[in-house]
């Protein structure tokens, strides 16, 4: 069973991840074979306070203003299709 686990900020709405869980199981069955019916998505949302990169534990209250130390949904896209 294929399983896809995504992290991502918070804040997104239904609508958004229907599609992304549509995109994610389209593409794992045209491209790997995969049963559509055994394709899992799963959301892991990562909260400002909850992560810290370079051993530096952003402050949950401005973590929206330190962009660089906030895991980008672009920078984890990068880190997974690197595997």
């Amino acid at each position: 069973m294929p399983t896809v686990i995504v992290y991502w900020s918070p804040g997104r709405t239904p609508e958004q991840k229907a599609a992304t869980i549509r995109g994610i199981t389209d593409t794992l069955v045209s491209e790997a074979g995969a049963r559509r019916e055994d394709v899992l998505v799963i959301f892991q949302n990562i909260a400002p306070g909850d992560f810290g990169r370079g051993g530096i534990v952003p402050d949950p209250v401005n973590a929206h203003s330190q962009n660089e130390n906030i895991p980008s949904d672009n920078a984890v896209e990068r880190e997974t299709t690197q595997t």
